[in-house]
């Protein structure tokens, strides 16, 4: 008996993909609080960096600034790669992508611009080297991962089975796994 209710309910799953139905955590408008929370921590953290005295270690302070270089390139690019190949209509901004992007940063990490906010949060508690700046980075880094998780069930729900299958390809954040794979060629489609 358990497994035809467990069958029933892979089966109705199954069907809100293929039909784009969102359930009860897919709003029909992307969900945003998490992302408004860990803009204002980053925001307190870059004040809070400026007030407070910095480390004086070189070794972080170097690390953090090839991180907050690298924040900049996962942070910018995702504009231009979803207004491009997004789906958008006109008059629609990059954040109303109709279609699954997989090109560019989007093929080695699902989520470029919250990994580069959370680089971002990183590199400020690197040069910083204060314990209250390292705490609203991992605040804000917490906010951001979870904003991610999501808006990953919102994808899933607007845009179904391409989505799914992207979901399986590209990992969330770990860029380096992404660009392994995308050389590999594992995380092409039909591979």
């Amino acid at each position: 008996m358990a497994e035809i209710e467990q069958a029933a309910i892979e089966e109705n799953e199954e069907i809100k993909v293929q039909k784009h139905i969102p359930d009860d955590d897919c709003q029909l408008k992307p969900p945003g609080l998490c992302a408004w929370l860990a803009s204002l921590v980053t925001i307190s953290l870059i004040l809070v960096a400026q007030l407070l005295a910095r480390g004086d270690d070189p070794y972080p302070r170097g690390t953090g600034v090839f991180l907050l270089l690298l924040a900049c390139v996962f942070i910018f690019a995702p504009f231009y790669l979803l207004t491009k190949h997004g789906g958008t209509e006109d008059g629609n901004t990059y954040m109303q992508a109709r279609t699954v992007v997989d090109r560019g940063l989007y093929a080695i990490a699902r989520h470029p611009q919250y990994l580069g906010y959370m680089l971002f949060t990183c590199g400020f508690a690197l040069l910083s080297q204060h314990w209250a700046v390292v705490l609203l980075a991992t605040v804000g880094a917490t906010l951001f991962y979870m904003q991610a998780v999501r808006e990953e069930r919102y994808c899933l729900a607007q845009l179904g089975e391409p989505y799914k299958q992207y979901l399986q390809r590209v990992p969330r954040f770990n860029f380096i796994l992404g660009l392994i794979r995308l050389l590999q060629g594992s995380n092409v489609i039909g591979s």
